[in-house]
């Protein structure tokens, strides 16, 4: 059993389609811990699997900003460019010269048939609503707390799928120490490692009794170490800070709500 301190990151969209692919892919393979299969080239099959297995879930991580001129595209739609502003997943800004800067998610274009428009892909320019993925690395109960934010898209490590007895897991499971911990007396330390050891040994010991590991994680502990990916816009980051940094949220919460916070503020993302 290996313990692990928790930790946030902001992952960063490359430039260009293959950016969003290379994103879409990234938050995917977090699910069953395949990133070990990425490579270079890897990211648009990737992504073609996705959806022609119906996974649309993970097309949500990867942002699509477009640059639409009102009037000069060659969209079949009647209402033209009005079809973005109307869809409830994508925010847009416009100037008086009629250009519309939308943002939205791959997913949206893929549902609605709307892949041509990649034709008007751009980077992000200063009008464009921005959108931010992130990586938390922490226990299961703050896991729970994270996909309460429902504005938000998600991929999550899957215990389900997930066999901790395997050697790319290191044959143990991993966990998370609590915010408490460090300052814990040193009986209270053991007690708690050794009751994740206790469980780590059941289940490993389900899984030696042939159960599979959707069977064999119902005796795993809160504390196990999961991955959770999260994207959304600039302005639904600013309410996670408000809720998750106030000192109401559970300590572990906080702990990881103000060093994203921080992060935020070191790449000059407004976070109020």
């Amino acid at each position: 059993m290996k313990l692990i301190k928790p930790y946030c990151e902001i992952i960063p969209q490359e430039p260009g389609l293959q950016g969003i692919y290379k994103q879409i892919e990234l938050a995917g393979r977090t699910c069953y811990k395949s990133e070990d299969k990425i490579t270079e080239t890897s990211a648009e099959d990737f992504v073609n699997r996705m959806i022609k297995s119906g996974h649309d879930a993970m097309l949500e991580h990867g942002t699509v900003y477009l640059k639409m001129k009102y009037g000069g595209t060659n969209r079949d739609e009647s209402d033209d460019i009005y079809v973005y502003t109307k869809n409830k997943y994508s925010e847009y800004e416009t100037d008086s010269y009629g250009t519309y800067y939308i943002t939205t998610n791959l997913r949206v274009l893929v549902e609605n048939g709307w892949l041509s428009d990649l034709r008007y892909l751009c980077d992000p320019e200063i009008p464009h609503k921005k959108r931010v993925t992130v990586k938390f690395v922490c226990d299961r109960g703050i896991s729970h707390e994270l996909v309460r934010h429902r504005a938000f898209s998600f991929a999550q490590e899957s215990s389900r799928y997930c066999n901790y007895s395997k050697n790319k897991f290191g044959n143990e499971i991993t966990c998370i120490e609590p915010t408490w911990y460090d300052e814990s007396e040193q009986f209270i330390k053991d007690s708690f490692t050794s009751a994740l050891k206790e469980m780590e040994k059941e289940y490993f010991d389900l899984l030696k009794a042939g159960k599979t590991a959707q069977q064999a994680r119902q005796v795993l502990p809160t504390a196990l170490k999961t991955e959770v990916v999260m994207t959304g816009f600039i302005e639904d980051w600013k309410h996670f800070f408000s809720l998750r940094c106030d000192k109401a949220a559970h300590p572990d919460m906080q702990y990881l709500a103000n060093s994203l916070k921080q992060q935020f503020i070191e790449n000059g993302i407004p976070v109020e």
